[in-house]
């Protein structure tokens, strides 16, 4: 079970970051669960059974950026993302492999999404 309820990122570019979100976490069984328009910013909510990805909008510059990681159920999903990621307009930072650094299970990919944070799809299980 993850240790999060949810985790919500802002941005200035709502539409471009959904669409991009949209394709690249549909490979890891991640869709679009809803779009909420309000007065002070739209909000999509992502996830599997339910949201527990929430991008909304924000007013004035792009927030600091950050790292998230999305957990895979296996290495195959891994290389969807990436290259769904990539089509989706994101940016490689670091293709689909094995991080030893982290240990020898650890297959990921990393994408800088359009506002700049890195994202990362995480195996960590055997081949």
């Amino acid at each position: 079970m993850s240790i999060f309820d949810h985790v919500s990122l802002k941005t200035t570019r709502l539409t471009e970051m959904q669409r991009f979100y949209e394709a690249a976490l549909a490979p890891l069984g991640i869709e679009r669960k809803f779009f909420v328009d309000r007065p002070e910013g739209g909000i999509a909510g992502f996830g599997r059974d339910r949201a527990e990805f929430f991008i909304g909008g924000a007013p004035g510059a792009e927030p600091t950026p950050v790292h998230l990681a999305f957990r895979a159920c296996d290495r195959a999903q891994v290389v969807a993302f990436h290259a769904a990621a990539l089509t989706a307009g994101g940016v490689d930072n670091g293709g689909p492999g094995i991080r030893v650094k982290y240990h020898d299970a650890y297959f990921a990919a990393f994408i800088i999404d359009p506002a700049g944070n890195n994202i990362e799809a995480v195996f960590q299980g055997p081949a």
